[in-house]
């Protein structure tokens, strides 16, 4: 029997009334809300409706600041508790009390079973918090509740405690969700196995979606910002440059000018809210990346635009670098918008068919090498891998902390060091914004979103950042007999039984064997044994031989399947006349008794994957198991030289080609069409984006270091018409050179 325990309630003070108010996650559909477990603090019941009422939109960094929001609330509303009272005896209720009836002990049994999980249990899963850091958190009988105070009603109090907290997580709460909703999915994926197990993917057909919902709200506000900037542009060059005139207050005056590049500078921050935002976010949680670094300059070339604005010019700084700093937020939405276009395009693909070919890397194909290998297996965690972080996020996260402090010490001491102190603000200003390179947001999201757009011509995605790093690192790609002749391209032309043979025994004997070895002949003969309503027999002893044939006892009797160089091999006559390049053969106890001639069709999408192989640094690795398809007979069929294509040995190849992908293997591509042409494309294409994001991403980093060094020179020197905001948008303009040979390249 559950301890019974006695409780102080007044009649002002009604639960149902306080979780009807906030939302009580218990009640649905009208239905009454289960008991609650009686000892729950105010602190306590707080905390547990604003999770309730949150969910998992705020995330630890606001779960911090969300519990020591409660827990300072809760402090300044709660005294010391009192020493509980003694209970007094049991009294008998009256049918009918006065208002003036002084206030009663109910006693209240606790239930049997806990519909809702205890606090402390909730804390110590989200937040790791125990009893022990000081007892804020303990658990205290109702009766302990806060007492009442002298001067001031509990419903003010009540109320007081609600305009404290509520508005305050609400801001948190929208501004995450804001943020999350807004950002186009560019957000860390969970980390961790068991976390990972937990993340479940949503279907492609709703994930396309959600990101095409995200373009049009971006290419909106990126377009706004550019046409700002433009605006910015001129201003900041005629400026500094007698060539372009400003006409009214603009002419000669900074004050004026500076207040007008503040105005458009906010609107074009107002554009880029969510970058804005997650930047400055990010420096609490230290995971600070290239958003940092552009919040950061706006921040900075505001404060001063505002200063300049009001004081002017006296010292000869020149104007605020508004437009840099509006350039580089302008680059940021647009890069949001690139990787929303580019994750679309995948998934339409993954949405495309049913029948979807996934790409893994795969070791132990080649030696101590990955080699690409495709296969029908689930596509699960292709969404989750298009999702994590790239290669910016991870250079930008290691090397922003040291710019940031590099760039307020430099600033410090290129104006203190000369006694200009009113100069500091604008040469942290001049450094920070030459470090938020145009390119710092756009190295990633431009090379992804082309190389998406070409790969879906061919039928192809692949899994963002983590799918093209595993691409890049390998270098051979397993090509099958599907590959090089799809389904409907072989045929057999003519059938051949030579005398004292049973057709219906050849036919079945010979697709029997054919079928066991699982080649691209696997499929006619099928066909030709349903089609003549034969049967397919029992295969044994199966084995394959690297003349370039089979081996197998099929109804106690051995039959030998191959080439013309495998039957001469193995001791048996062939009549010249009938010898053909690309003929089965079949044999029977040493003695020939079929001939089938089949027709092999060249396709143009398979002439230009092996065009791409030739051309490319991909090892390919032929892993075929129909011993007609040869190199000379690839020359012939496709017209093109193959003496830089290796076959491995026949055993070999079917050691390759049964080999299934490790349970442990991340999907990389898919592929949503048959042949060679979608694979060679996502490999092909898949290793040179890899190369050229990295060489993009790292030459954007080095613009961000020399250019916070050349602009330190600059502003140390007192060289300030120099520095001015023309010529550091020029600057910033030749670093995205590279990024554009890059694309062009991506393009060809």
């Amino acid at each position: 029997m559950d301890e019974e325990k006695k409780y102080h309630l007044d009649q002002d003070f009604d639960l149902d009334d306080i979780l009807a108010e906030f939302g009580d996650p218990g009640r649905r559909g009208g239905e009454k809300s289960p008991a609650r477990p009686a000892a729950e603090s105010l602190t306590d019941r707080s905390t547990r409706l604003v999770l309730d009422s949150i969910d998992s939109a705020v995330d630890d960094a606001g779960m911090e600041m969300l519990s020591s929001i409660i827990a300072d609330t809760a402090e300044e509303l709660t005294p010391e508790p009192e020493p509980e009272p003694e209970p007094e005896p049991e009294l008998e209720p009256e049918p009918e009390p006065p208002e003036e009836a002084p206030e009663e002990w109910e006693e209240v049994r606790e239930p049997e079973t806990d519909s809702v999980p205890d606090l402390e249990e909730v804390i110590d899963s989200v937040r790791g918090l125990t009893d022990d850091d000081g007892g804020e958190y303990a658990s205290a009988d109702a009766g302990d509740n806060v007492p009442e105070e002298p001067d001031k009603p509990r419903e003010t109090r009540r109320k007081s405690a609600k305009s404290g907290v509520n508005p305050l997580l609400a801001v948190l709460a929208l501004l995450t969700m804001h943020r999350e909703k807004i950002s186009g999915g560019k957000t860390r994926p969970p980390t961790g196995e068991e976390e990972e197990e937990d993340f479940e993917e949503p279907e492609p057909e709703k994930a396309a979606k959600f990101y095409n919902s995200q373009m049009s709200g971006l290419r909106f506000r990126g377009r706004v910002a550019a046409g700002l900037c433009v605006l910015m542009l001129y201003v900041s060059f005629a400026w500094s440059s007698a060539g372009l005139p400003l006409t009214g207050a603009l002419n000669g005056s900074a004050r004026i000018v500076s207040l007008l590049l503040l105005v458009f500078e906010i609107a074009v921050v107002m554009c880029g809210l969510d970058v804005f935002t997650a930047g400055l976010l990010s420096i609490p949680r230290r995971r600070m990346g290239a958003e940092t670094l552009v919040s950061v300059s706006c921040v900075f070339s505001l404060l001063d635009a505002i200063i300049t604005a009001i004081v002017g010019n006296k010292g000869g700084y020149g104007i605020p670098f508004s437009v840099v700093s509006a350039i580089s937020m302008t680059f940021a939405i647009w890069g949001s918008y690139y990787i929303c276009k580019g994750r679309r395009t995948g998934f339409r693909v993954l949405a495309s068919t049913k029948n979807l070919y996934t790409v893994t890397g795969e070791e132990g194909i080649a030696p101590d090498e990955v080699a690409m290998m495709k296969s029908h297996r689930s596509t699960a965690g292709f969404i989750r891998r298009s999702e994590e972080a790239d290669l910016d996020e991870y250079l930008y996260e290691t090397v922003t902390p040291f710019l940031l402090l590099a760039c307020f010490l430099l600033g410090l001491l290129s104006s203190l060091a000369r006694g200009q102190a009113g100069a500091v603000v604008h040469c942290i200003s001049v450094i920070l914004s030459v470090c938020a390179t145009f390119s710092c947001t756009v190295s990633f999201a431009l090379p992804f979103a082309v190389s998406a757009h070409r790969l879906s011509q061919s039928g192809a995605a692949v899994a963002g950042w983590s799918g093209l790093r595993d691409i890049g690192g390998s270098r051979h790609v397993v090509i099958t007999d599907a590959d090089i002749f799809p389904k409907g391209t072989v045929e057999i032309s003519k059938i051949r039984v030579l005398e004292g043979a049973f057709t219906d025994k050849v036919i079945s004997y010979t697709g029997s064997v054919i079928a066991a070895s699982g080649n691209g002949l696997a499929g006619p003969f099928a066909d030709l044994i349903r089609r003549n309503g034969y049967t397919i027999s029992r295969v044994e002893n199966f084995e394959a031989h690297d003349g370039g044939g089979m081996s197998a006892m099929v109804g106690g009797e051995l039959v030998y399947v191959g080439n013309t160089a495998f039957m001469n091999l193995m001791g048996i006559r062939l009549p010249q006349k009938l010898s053909d390049k690309n003929s089965v053969f079949t044999a029977i106890n040493g003695a020939l008794v079929g001939i089938f001639t089949v027709d092999y069709k060249a396709t143009g999408s398979v002439q230009d994957a092996l065009v791409v192989l030739l051309h490319s640094k991909l090892e390919p690795i032929f892993a075929i198991r129909d011993f007609n398809i040869t190199p000379s007979m690839i020359k012939r069929k496709f017209k093109m030289p193959t003496d830089s294509f290796k076959f491995p040995s026949y055993s070999e190849r079917f050691r390759i080609s049964a080999a299934q992908p490790d349970s442990g293997s991340r999907v990389a591509a898919v592929l949503a069409r048959e042949g060679m042409g979608p694979l060679v494309e996502a490999a092909d294409r898949g290793r040179r984006t890899n190369l050229a994001i990295r060489i993009a991403s790292w030459i954007s980093v080095a613009g961000s270091v020399f250019g916070a060094i050349i602009m330190f020179l600059l502003c140390w020197s007192g060289a300030f018409d120099s520095a001015s905001a023309g010529n550091v948008v020029i600057f910033m303009l030749l670093w995205l050179i590279p990024l554009g040979v890059v694309m062009v390249g991506l393009e060809r």
